[in-house]
């Protein structure tokens, strides 16, 4: 068997993890995921905004990236913001000082149906973020890098482009969702 790698089939592999990975976990865990998402972009792309300024440009820095085959500054800095907000993604969700403890309310059905939309925007959340980081855009300032690494993989890929062309979506829904949840909870209790 011969299988094509593609963007495409990295983006629905790691959806299929990730909201599998969210029944393991389960409903209260996948929420406190989701708002260490939301933590770990904002450090990330604020850490590295301060990485890019001051430690990026300086020629002993960019010799170790040489080792790791990372060439060019731009790199380095995606590179890091990447690495930083993935780590802080598992370090929160581990070691986070905090718990979610929602009831579930329903049949069987719905909080499985529950279950796997917020495992979906909990890996469209943090697959938008790391395309934004890709694309050397920066959510709490200004553009930093000004990169064009993900122009070729958006003009490539089909998923990337919904990925990229539905960022906003992606970041507002668990947000929107974790309200929704709140409403329904108050409801039934």
């Amino acid at each position: 068997m011969n299988v094509q790698l593609s963007w495409d089939l990295f983006i629905l592999v790691f959806f299929a993890v990730v909201i599998a990975y969210s029944f393991i976990i389960g409903r209260n865990q996948t929420l406190k995921v989701i708002l260490g998402t939301y933590v770990a972009i904002l450090c990330a792309d604020g850490l590295g905004n301060l990485f890019a300024k001051y430690l990026a440009p300086s020629q002993a820095f960019f010799k170790i990236m040489k080792l790791f085959s990372i060439g060019s500054e731009d790199q380095s800095i995606i590179f890091f913001k990447v690495l930083l907000f993935l780590v802080l993604i598992v370090l929160i969700a581990i070691k986070g000082m905090f718990q979610v403890e929602s009831q579930e309310h329903g049949s069987m059905g719905i909080r499985v149906v529950i279950l796997f939309l917020l495992g979906l925007m909990s890996a469209g959340l943090m697959m938008s973020a790391v395309l934004v980081f890709i694309s050397g855009a920066s959510l709490i300032g200004t553009s930093i890098t000004g990169s064009n690494i993900l122009v070729d993989v958006y003009n490539e890929s089909r998923l990337v482009r919904i990925m990229v062309d539905f960022a906003n979506i992606w970041f507002f829904l668990p947000g929107i969702a974790f309200i929704v949840l709140g409403i329904l909870h108050k409801k039934s209790a």
